[in-house]
């Protein structure tokens, strides 16, 4: 016998999935046919020796006349033909079982997750439906039976693989019995489930006193009257188990959010809870996700915002302390001693110098206080800011020359417009200048270009530094924040960012670009 299968095994093709398909719903065929056949002859011939004539027989399609004997060895030849057929099914089934059927696995993944009382309705309603067809159609008319019967024998066998392949129990799939449990669940009286569960179970309760009142009003009273009543409300349980299922997907997911709550709640913002579906209960999850990202970017900016005022409070009380301990110095000096008229010139120059760099300093800090309250006017219109850079190039030009710097200027041969507060883009390129007069490596060059792209003016200044630029720009635009952070030069750290808030109160934007010992800044403004 292993020979012969073995011998069977290689004339077919073991991964042929339509040779599977094939063999198992031939298989389901002949097994309803010869059940029918077998139901036939244990029920059918009470009287097989008495030649009364059957009226019909069905036989593929054809309605014939024959009597008991004829219709006898019919029935005979059906069952073993179609018991042969089986078998023969079953033996390609075992030998095909391991090719794989997409469509038919899709299918059986869709299955995987339907509960044990759907595939029950739908195998009752079939046996309903085949109850009905036995009951109301003659003897020996068994096509529409075996249509049924096909369909049941289909419908169990997708239920079985359905099982199979699921990593759930069964238990787990029977959705009565986890609603019935939620219901008689006294601990659990608050949760959303045992509220359902108990709804739907008041709800059979009521439907079955209904349908009890129904029928008795229709018939008289009987114990008929309570099975029927008992039948539809039990037969009704398994749609109430099916709404009870999906309900409780959407209930489970509801409890994920209110644990996961507690986990923000508790200061881990960082937490993010998983969008399941397209809902209102997935756009609150998504909506938390959003606030717990926003009190994170709100968190870091406080933080990074009491950073900087530490810093503050330390640099400007360094960077006043400085030319303080000078003046003081100096004062004493000339108060406590006879000073030739030239020493005492020479110290009141140097107080000179250190009380405008006091100045300086506390008016940037005045101005940079008003540009973070919001507290200061801009008045727009429309400026040629060729022409305003120009000017402020000449300004400076006594700074320009004793820096011993090269600037090459290159601005288009016509007006460039655009709308801005002149006054306080003045402060911005005399900043801007300054730093460069300031920073810049002696006997290098400097270029300042204009250049109009798109609708867009983009001003150009590009320098070497002086010292070694081992800061980022996004911190260099901060507040305070110096390139030379060995504090050596005048500068107090508030230029850049007061030229970077004045360029963006007008609608503009400044972009510091470094590569090694290049200092670039970038601005953008909309053509007028």
């Amino acid at each position: 016998m292993d020979i012969k299968l073995k011998t069977l095994n290689k004339s077919i093709n073991i991964e042929d999935s339509k040779l599977k398909v094939a063999s198992l719903l031939i298989l389901f065929l002949s097994m309803s046919i010869c059940f029918e056949s077998l139901f036939n002859l244990a029920f059918s011939f009470h009287n097989i020796y008495e030649y009364s004539p059957i009226a019909r027989y069905i036989f593929f399609g054809n309605v014939i006349h024959l009597d008991n004997r004829s219709i006898l060895s019919i029935e005979v030849i059906v069952t073993i033909v179609s018991l042969a057929i089986s078998i023969g099914c079953i033996v390609v089934y075992n030998i095909t079982k391991k090719s794989n059927i997409k469509i038919f696995d899709s299918f059986i993944n869709l299955t995987s997750n339907v509960s044990i009382e759907v595939f029950l309705f739908i195998i009752g309603f079939i046996f309903l439906i085949r109850f009905h067809t036995w009951s109301s159609t003659p003897d020996f008319f068994d096509n529409s039976l075996i249509v049924c019967d096909f369909l049941i024998l289909t419908t169990t066998y997708i239920a079985y693989k359905s099982f199979k392949l699921s990593s759930d129990n069964l238990l787990s799939r029977l959705v009565v019995l986890s609603m019935i449990k939620d219901f008689l669940d006294k601990q659990n009286k608050k949760t959303i489930n045992n509220k359902i569960a108990s709804i739907l179970v008041i709800s059979i309760i009521i439907q079955f006193i209904i349908i009890f009142l129904f029928l008795s009003v229709i018939n008289y009273f009987s114990i008929f009257t309570i099975i029927y009543a008992m039948l539809f409300s039990l037969f009704s349980i398994i749609p109430y188990s099916y709404i009870y299922k999906l309900l409780t997907k959407k209930t489970k997911y509801i409890e994920y959010i209110s644990k996961n709550i507690k986990t923000i709640e508790n200061g881990d913002l960082s937490h993010k809870l998983k969008v399941i579906g397209n809902d209102e209960i997935s756009s609150i999850a998504s909506s938390i996700n959003n606030i717990s990202l926003g009190l994170e970017k709100s968190l870091n900016e406080q933080l990074k915002s009491e950073k900087m005022k530490t810093e503050l409070i330390t640099n400007v009380s360094h960077d006043l302390k400085t030319p303080l301990t000078s003046i003081v110095s100096y004062i004493d000096i000339l108060k406590n001693n006879e000073l030739d008229s030239k020493t005492a010139k020479d110290y009141i120059n140097i107080l000179d110098k250190k009380a405008t760099r006091l100045k300086d300093l506390v008016e940037d800090i005045f101005e940079a206080s008003k540009i973070s309250s919001g507290d200061i006017e801009i008045n727009l219109k429309k400026t040629d800011i060729k022409e305003l850079l120009i000017q402020s190039i000449v300004e400076l030009e006594d700074k320009i020359e004793s820096s011993k710097l090269d600037f090459i200027i290159d601005t288009p041969d016509y007006p460039v417009f655009t709308n801005i507060d002149g006054k306080r883009m003045f402060r911005v390129f005399e900043n801007l200048i300054t730093n460069i007069t300031k920073y810049s490596l002696a006997n290098t060059r400097v270029y300042i270009d204009i250049n109009v792209k798109d609708d867009y003016i983009f001003i150009t200044m590009k320098n070497i530094s002086n010292h070694r630029l081992n800061i980022s720009s996004d911190e260099l635009l901060e507040r305070f924040v110096r390139g030379d952070v060995s504090r050596n030069t005048s500068g107090n750290g508030l230029g850049l960012s007061i030229c970077s808030n004045l360029v963006d109160l007008q609608d503009g934007s400044l972009k510091l670009d470094i590569d090694g010992d290049l200092f670039k800044v970038i601005l953008k403004f909309k053509i007028y």
